[in-house]
């Protein structure tokens, strides 16, 4: 289950300028897989021993790269306070998860009712695909994971790295009894490395403000970090000829390229060729709606 909100400005007037000039909004999602609401009953599992897994598989639906902002977790079944490490890896689907992006600790106590957010905003965590989010147990027994109890479960989400005699080896939750889905969620949003209001994904300067996102030439990068004006995919002498030859035009000049305008302010000046200095014998880019040059 995917739960999504958007962030839009509160006045009308506001919403109608925003839209006329960058049409792309930031977003955030909660991602879970579980049907748990509050003063539903809940399964508290209470078989995991010291160094095992309970895992959840996530798959974002808006545009990334994103950072993972917070998770949440149902756990309890006593009220002891215990430290839980948390493991998030790439998961590029099946048992064995991918990359392993990031390990950390967190003090839970125990709770049959309350969810409990942990925040991860101190330590970036980016993702591009699906991710996979597993909560290391220290301890044996309760408190534990908590899971739904609908009668259904995702078994491509739900897993369990266990502990067969020292060897550990990744399950579907399923295959080890549990039948219900792991009430573990996680909130991610998008990222705007720029600041100009364009998230990454979509950004055809990813690291240069843009928020107008001009690209005359329609090649996926935008002017602003696009000196590459015979689309070789490398910013060199031969863009500075071009620039030279459209030197002090103007769009009613015979020489003009709107192209070679990189601040597009309607002169091609020094301040271009400033820009093109700072891009030289690099690649156009980067873009977040493109790589055909990378």
């Amino acid at each position: 289950m995917i739960r999504k909100t958007q962030s839009y400005p509160i006045l009308g007037i506001l919403v109608l300028l925003v839209c006329l000039t960058n049409p792309v909004w930031a977003q955030d999602e909660t991602l879970q897989n579980d049907s748990f609401v509050s003063d539903q009953p809940a399964s508290f599992q209470a078989g995991f021993i010291s160094g095992e897994i309970a895992a959840a598989r996530f798959a974002p639906s808006i545009p990334c790269p994103c950072s993972i902002d917070s998770l949440t977790v149902l756990f309890g079944g006593n009220s002891d306070t215990v430290t839980m490490g948390i493991q998030i890896w790439d998961d590029p689907g099946g048992v064995i998860p991918g990359t392993l992006l990031y390990t950390g600790e967190v003090v839970l106590t125990g709770s049959t009712s309350n969810l409990q957010q942990i925040d991860l905003t101190t330590s970036p965590i980016v993702i591009t695909r699906p991710f996979r989010v597993g909560l290391v147990f220290n301890h044996d027994g309760l408190p534990g994971i908590a899971t739904d109890t609908d009668g259904t479960i995702d078994t491509t989400a739900n897993f369990i790295l266990a502990d067969f005699g020292g060897l550990s080896l990744w399950f579907g939750s399923s295959d080890l009894g549990v039948s219900g889905d792991f009430i573990m969620r996680a909130a991610i949003s998008d990222i705007d490395a720029d600041g100009d209001g364009v998230t990454d994904a979509l950004d055809n300067c990813v690291v240069v403000a843009n928020g107008e996102q001009s690209d005359t030439d329609a090649d996926g990068y935008g002017n602003l970090c696009d000196a590459d004006f015979d689309n070789d995919c490398s910013v060199n002498f031969q863009d500075l000829g071009l620039l030279r030859s459209a030197f002090f035009a103007m769009p009613d000049d015979p020489n003009w390229n709107a192209a070679i305008d990189l601040n597009t302010d309607g002169a091609i000046n020094f301040l271009d060729l400033g820009l093109l200095r700072s891009l030289f014998f690099a690649p156009p880019g980067p873009s977040g709606v493109t790589d055909q040059c990378q």
